[in-house]
């Protein structure tokens, strides 16, 4: 019976289990020791795990329960790395802290809180013998901090064949951060601008490359973005310009390039996009030529049915355990759930451990120097897990 397992949720356990992977560095790049931990502890609860080395020393970790019975699989995905120690940090970011609810450390929020729920759910499945149909089945990942390299080798193995994912993101699904419907998709634009050499005093016998991107980037304000119903349009930000001499000379520059992040909706693509800015440069009429590329990474939107039985599972359990409906968006950003529904076709929910509601404190989120998460919420999210996998998988 459900009710077996939720009385075998060890909040003391998974406090023990966060505290602990605070303490491992795993920064991204630098995964290989968290991993083994994950590895080691599924091991622990009587789990039969795989390893995928998707780059040197940086693997994923797999595991699965397989049901008594015939029936659907599921997946709890988290992924391993965290970001860089930024500047700023007022205790060691690997030296777990706690202060009142919070508790503070790299990567306790994003996401290491949401492994530790996803281990105390696994653990109480085993020690309360609670039967599932299907499959039941786990997955750290690296790299979701850059290019996304774990998601995208996970698509090449047996564990992506699911009919849903978990993801455990810091979404506490409620106004402060909604549970994605869908998620935006992303290009990088590397825009190469070629002119000619000429004396800096003589101007018009060159063609500046600089001033002619600079034109581009001006300009970007016309590129075409298609309104969708939901996302409504997508957006773009210049990340880098370059051009110009390394050591002083008056040269007129003869190249330039530029990079732009471009946020794309469904219904637009990375060959739409490259069409959109080829088609804005051509109408400024340049002396320059240019050339339009686009560079890793990139990442594909998506969108998600309102009735998908993932999404069916989760509302009704969420309701029971948070007290109240959950709050959906359709949302800008990015998350592995742009590889695995973007590009796999699995529908994600995303749902973990976060920050405190309507917290007064500034600073201390994701991707900040003194990132922390609500350890309030990590029995929530416990149970969530617990409870969801029974609906989706028994029902």
């Amino acid at each position: 019976m459900i009710d077996d397992a939720m009385k075998r949720i060890d909040d003391a356990y998974t406090l023990r289990k966060l505290e602990e992977m605070v303490k491992i560095n795993s920064v991204v790049g630098k995964e290989g020791e968290f991993a083994e931990y994950i590895k080691t502890e599924l091991e622990s609860l009587g789990l039969k795990t795989e390893t995928q080395m998707v780059k040197p020393g940086r693997p994923n970790v797999y595991a699965s329960l397989k049901g008594d019975k015939p029936g659907k699989r599921l997946n709890y995905n988290g992924h391993l790395d965290t970001i860089p120690v930024v500047e700023g940090w007022e205790t060691d970011p690997f030296k777990p802290v706690h202060r009142g609810n919070d508790l503070v450390g790299l990567g306790s929020c994003d996401m290491k809180a949401g492994f530790a729920s996803i281990l105390t759910m696994l653990k109480a499945v085993q020690d309360s013998g609670h039967k599932l149909k299907g499959e039941l089945s786990f997955s750290a990942v690296i790299d979701e901090e850059a290019m996304g390299e774990g998601a995208k080798a996970m698509l090449k193995t047996d564990f992506a064949k699911v009919n849903a994912i978990v993801l455990a993101e810091p979404y506490p699904c409620d106004e402060s951060k909604p549970m994605p419907l869908g998620i935006t998709g992303k290009i990088l634009y590397d825009v190469h601008v070629h002119g000619k050499a000429a004396h800096g005093f003589r101007p018009q016998h060159g063609i500046n490359a600089v001033e002619d991107a600079a034109k581009i980037v001006a300009n970007l304000d016309k590129l075409t973005f298609l309104d969708h119903p939901d996302f409504h349009k997508g957006n773009y930000s210049t990340l880098k310009f370059e051009g110009g001499y390394l050591i002083y000379s008056v040269v007129v520059p003869a190249s330039a390039r530029f990079e732009v992040n471009r946020l794309l909706v469904p219904g637009e693509t990375p060959e739409t996009a490259i069409a959109d800015m080829e088609h804005l440069v051509a109408s400024l009429n340049l002396k320059s030529s240019v050339e339009v590329k686009i560079k890793p990474p990139k990442y594909e939107a998506y969108v998600m049915a309102k009735d998908d039985p993932i999404i069916k599972a989760f509302d009704p359990v969420y309701r029971e355990v948070v007290g109240k409906a959950p709050v959906y968006q359709y949302a800008y950003g990015i998350t592995d759930a742009n590889t695995f529904a973007g590009v796999g076709k699995i529908p994600c929910l995303h749902l973990g451990p976060t920050r405190g509601i309507s917290d007064p404190k500034k600073g201390g989120g994701t991707h900040e120097k003194n990132e922390y998460v609500d350890v309030t919420w990590l029995p929530k999210v416990s149970r969530m897990y617990v409870k969801i996998a029974d609906s989706f998988l028994n029902n």
